[in-house]
């Protein structure tokens, strides 16, 4: 086969053949547009459900479940989710879910000392007040109350842990005691404030200690200046007659007396044991100034 055979045979086979469908660019067109609906669909859709979980774990972070409405959050009126970022953080001094515990020196678990040195200087005002009891009267150990004061013990003594001023500790030691001495039941008590504490003045410039506002007087004792109060009948609480000092290093020392044991039934002694000096003398006795 020649070349002009060749191409006679090419013509026929193509004649031949059925002539394939013309171009249309429409279908194409459709298919691309109907597809980029689709991705974008599909992004919109993403944008949303993260802008959804967003503002849900915001609501969750502010509002734990049971607890209410955030400050400064109003849910029900449907706030922007830019004031929800904004109040997701407040000051650590505006916000505490913390409860403060008081702290007490030497392991105590509360102003009470019931052992070590705090606790024995208590029973040293205890033995000391005991031993200034005049002749003729009895501190029995075993007397318990009755009244209101019903089965409470009538000589106890106690360290109490005031407070701490400018890095200073400050305690009170205290004791009380029955006086009998027949069938009455009369009071003497003390109580010992180491320095440190606020309060100046001496005299019947000092604190006073015990409640029963008197006549206050001043007893000189060894040039020492000591208030000693008379509570005038109706206006007593608790004691009698009562006597402040106030040490050169601030200690303070308070002794009272009374004819009766307030809040029980006992009957009352018949006079008080201590004269007004004798009782001023008992609180500038240096017996009282613990070391």
């Amino acid at each position: 086969m020649n070349e002009h055979e060749f191409r006679d045979a090419l013509r026929t086979n193509m004649s031949a053949t059925p002539e394939p469908p013309p171009m249309n660019e429409g279908p194409v067109l459709d298919a691309a547009r109907r597809d980029r609906r689709r991705r974008r669909a599909m992004w919109a859709g993403g944008g949303s459900a993260a802008a959804v979980v967003a503002i849900a774990v915001g609501v969750a972070v502010l509002v734990p479940s049971g607890s209410g409405d955030a400050p400064g959050l109003n849910v029900a009126a449907g706030q922007p989710s830019v004031s929800v970022t904004q109040t997701t953080e407040a000051p650590s001094s505006a916000v505490s879910t913390e409860e403060t515990e008081p702290s007490w020196p030497n392991g105590q678990t509360d102003r009470t000392a019931t052992e070590g040195p705090e606790y024995d200087a208590g029973m040293t005002v205890l033995t000391e007040l005991e031993a200034a009891v005049p002749a003729g009267y009895e501190t029995p150990d075993d007397l318990v109350g009755t009244g209101d004061l019903a089965g409470s013990p009538m000589r106890t003594h106690q360290a109490n842990y005031d407070d701490t001023f400018d890095g200073v500790e400050v305690w009170t030691y205290s004791a009380d005691v029955a006086l009998t001495k027949g069938d009455g039941v009369g009071r003497l008590s003390a109580a010992v404030r180491t320095p440190g504490g606020p309060g100046v003045g001496e005299g019947c410039d000092m604190p006073p200690y015990w409640g029963g506002m008197g006549d206050c007087t001043e007893v000189l004792v060894d040039g020492k200046r000591v208030a000693v109060v008379t509570v005038p009948p109706g206006g007593r609480d608790q004691f009698d007659q009562w006597a402040g000092y106030r040490h050169e290093d601030g200690t303070l020392v308070y002794v009272g007396q009374a004819a009766d044991r307030a809040f029980t039934n006992f009957p009352a002694l018949d006079g008080l044991p201590f004269t007004a000096e004798q009782l001023a003398a008992l609180a500038a006795d240096p017996r009282f100034h613990l070391d």
